[in-house]
């Protein structure tokens, strides 16, 4: 049976933070509600809404990515409960 644990995902723009469990829903949900992403980096709902207007011309991944991206810091996070 997989390890549960909460992985806080944090925007890189404002430091906001939804904390979710490592689940595939969980992070279909964050996304859903409006997080994204930009090479590794996460963004809230709300600076992923106005990322056009601090980077204008430079495109917000697409879902699928950051899904990756969140897939990477639930890998990340459950490599650090497993060493503890």
């Amino acid at each position: 049976m997989p390890r549960k644990i909460a992985v806080r995902l944090q925007c890189s723009n404002c430091g906001a933070a939804e904390v979710i469990k490592n689940r595939i829903d969980e992070t279909e949900k964050a996304i859903k509600s409006g997080w994204g992403s930009y090479g590794r980096a996460l963004y809230c709902p709300q600076c992923s809404k106005t990322w056009d207007e601090r980077n204008p011309g430079r495109p917000m991944a697409d879902e699928r990515h950051t899904f990756w991206v969140i897939a990477g810091i639930v890998q990340r996070s459950l490599q650090e409960a497993t060493s503890e």
